[in-house]
This record gives structure tokens, C-alpha cells and sequence, in this order.
């Protein structure tokens, strides 16, 4: 699927590590809300590395995280492009086992939502060359390695 030839492609820009999934399901009578089965993958004695889009109520990511403990895991890392962090999601992160969360700020953390284990990387720089790109007649896919 589009989806593992993305993760694949990841793991070549991580100097080939290994790659594991984990199973998840959605209740379409429930929106918003994912189950998190199974581990696809070795993960025992490792560092993992959670990549999501957006992280809302950390259900799912917490939930991810246990599941990786479960099967062995030597820590846990998510890297999210985008922090919702509805309710309850800042109480879930600050009780996981998840030992960082790294996010952009294409949203704003207020102060109540700061934990120490949240590390927010500035999206500014992005936003500039892709604004330079635009003007110099460039390509804004260069930004991303040429992935579109």
C-alpha cells in the first residue's frame, strides 16, 4: 500500500533501520477513536520511533506506545506534525511511558499543555524556503527530498 512505501521510504532516510507497524483498526460507528492491536515487526530491545500526523485526544499514540513496551520495546520516541491536544490528551501523555513527544508549531501549546517530555520544533524555517522557492521560480517538492 502508498502507506508502507512512505514508512519504507523513512527507514532509508533513517539509514535503513529496522521497520515494524502496528495494527490498528477503526469503529465507524465511533469517530475519532482507533484501536490499536498488534505489533507487525521486531521491536524487543529497541528504540521506537511513532511517526503520526496529528496526535488529538492521545489515545491512539498512548495506547501504540504500551504496545510496543508490551512487545519489548527499550523506549518509546512520537514525532507529530501537528499537537491537538483536546482532552485528555495532555494527562495520557504526561502518565504514558512515552519518554518524548516531538511536534511542530502549526498549532499553539498554551502553557497548560507544556509538558518536559514535549519538544516543539519551529516550522518557520520550512515556510521561508518554500516562500523563496516560489519566488525564484523553484519547487516547493525539493523541500520534502522531492516526495510529493
Amino acid at each position: 500500500s502508498g502507506r508502507v512505501r512512505v514508512a519504507e521510504r523513512w527507514t532509508d532516510r533513517l539509514g535503513g533501520c529496522p521497520l515494524a507497524f502496528i495494527h490498528k483498526t477503526r469503529d465507524p460507528m465511533k469517530p475519532n477513536q482507533v484501536v490499536a492491536n498488534r505489533v507487525v515487526g521486531e521491536v524487543e530491545g529497541r528504540v521506537c520511533l511513532i511517526v503520526d500526523d496529528m496526535i488529538d485526544t492521545g489515545g491512539t499514540i498512548t495506547k501504540a506506545a504500551d504496545i510496543l513496551f508490551d512487545s519489548g520495546a527499550a523506549d518509546v520516541i512520537v514525532a507529530s506534525t501537528h499537537a491537538l491536544l483536546s482532552d485528555p490528551a495532555t494527562e495520557r501523555l504526561k502518565n504514558s511511558r512515552i519518554s518524548e513527544l516531538v511536534v511542530t508549531n502549526t498549532l499553539p501549546l498554551p502553557p497548560e499543555k507544556q509538558l518536559d517530555k514535549i519538544t516543539v520544533l519551529s516550522i518557520a524555517p520550512l515556510l521561508a524556503r518554500a516562500i523563496r522557492e516560489v519566488f525564484d521560480d523553484g519547487s516547493v517538492t525539493t523541500l520534502f527530498g522531492g516526495l510529493s
